[in-house]
């Protein structure tokens, strides 16, 4: 049998506050014993149990490799604690059990702080480090903090992957599995909206995560679209550091300072969520266009009603499974893909029953 086990830093602090920020992030949570290895008791959010697999996952994708080793050590490292990651966990957890099937056991270790922290991801890679693991995966929170903790691992003899959200292509990671297009998931959340909005009227953006790789680049394309469209104004910009709660807030201020406000551009998995409550609690659901990332239980049904105008949906599942199958692979002197792109695509309300039955199954359809 294989062996998960999970840490948390901070876990008292964990315990004490049940709002986190998140990479996706909302005030969802999971909570860990780091002594025993076992979960600790969490009140469950919408969005903790997706699944993960919608029809993104790469059904093509070839699982015929046989390891050289009966068993491999694997470090994940990600941004914070999140229910975004529990979608990725999904995807590494069923290539853990194809592993077991084959008669190879996968022991990682899943660490992610109650907090970003670029710093903190530096440390907890130099200690694993010195212990004992073959491979390092890193979904990285900001890339110029980390390149050089990468690269010094590296260095010690431990080959590092990077995935998810964000790379480093200028460091010595081995391989990246993720979304590599960013930049192109914010111009078409963009260019959505403006088009909803007739291409005239008044927008404002929820930025996230100051720093957060993933993030910017969003950012970076919301701005590039909305230049092309000389009749949309931006009245606001702000961030939101992944909170539902600090998104409705910024939403319940706009809606009072800009009564024409036409749209509202969410660059990650908590602020569609909160802007949207915020829209809907004001009854302006489907005035106020709104466009943001990823598959929150919450967002999905705020697309099915019509609150939510388009949602960016990643194939997070493939991030983790991929990642199995590429890090055992690498660990054993094989050659994979430098860089695997695991797409994503944009949701509108007719494909909403399908994403929430994908990612959500029965639990879904009961809320």
């Amino acid at each position: 049998m294989f062996k998960k086990r999970f840490i948390t830093a901070a876990l008292s602090a964990i315990l004490a506050v049940s709002v986190l920020a998140g990479c996706g992030g909302s005030g969802d949570t999971e909570g860990s014993d780091a002594q025993s290895g076992t979960e600790s008791a969490t009140t469950a959010k919408a969005g903790d149990s997706a699944t993960g697999k919608t029809d993104l996952a790469d059904a093509g994708f070839d699982t015929s490799y046989e390891p050289k080793k009966d068993s491999y050590k694997i470090y994940c490292t990600y941004k914070n604690i999140h229910s975004w990651y529990d979608a990725i966990k999904s995807g590494v957890d069923a290539a853990v059990a194809d592993m077991e099937e084959k008669g190879v056991t996968i022991d990682y270790e899943w660490y992610g702080p109650a907090q970003p922290d670029a710093v903190d991801q530096v440390n907890s890679i130099e200690t694993a480090v010195g212990q004992g693991y073959d491979l390092i995966a890193v979904d990285v929170n900001q890339p110029e903090t980390t390149a050089k903790a990468i690269n010094e691992a590296v260095s010690a003899g431990v080959p590092v992957a990077t995935f998810a959200s964000s790379d480093v292509e200028d460091s010595d990671r081995a391989f990246f599995v993720g979304n590599t297009d960013n930049y192109n998931d914010g111009c078409a959340l963009a260019e959505a909206v403006c088009e909803k909005m007739g291409g005239k009227g008044q927008i404002a953006i929820l930025s996230g995560t100051m720093g957060a790789a993933s993030h910017e680049e969003r950012l970076e394309g919301f701005k590039d679209t909305i230049a092309q469209y000389p009749d949309i104004e931006i009245v606001d910009e702000q961030r939101d550091d992944d909170s539902v709660e600090k998104a409705i807030s910024i939403t319940e201020s706009w809606l009072q300072a800009y009564p024409d406000l036409g749209g509202i551009l969410c660059n990650n998995m908590s602020n569609p969520v909160g802007a949207c409550q915020a829209v809907k609690d004001a009854g302006k659901s489907g005035d106020i266009v709104i466009g943001g990332m990823d598959h929150d239980l919450r967002t999905l049904e705020y697309l099915k009603d019509g609150t939510l105008y388009v949602a960016q949906v990643q194939n997070c599942y493939d991030m983790g499974y991929k990642l199995i199958y590429d890090a055992v692979m690498t660990i054993d002197g094989e050659t994979v893909e430098e860089s695997t792109n695991v797409g994503s695509t944009s949701v509108f309300a007719d494909d909403a029953d399908k994403y929430i039955e994908m990612l959500y199954g029965d639990e879904g359809n009961a809320q």
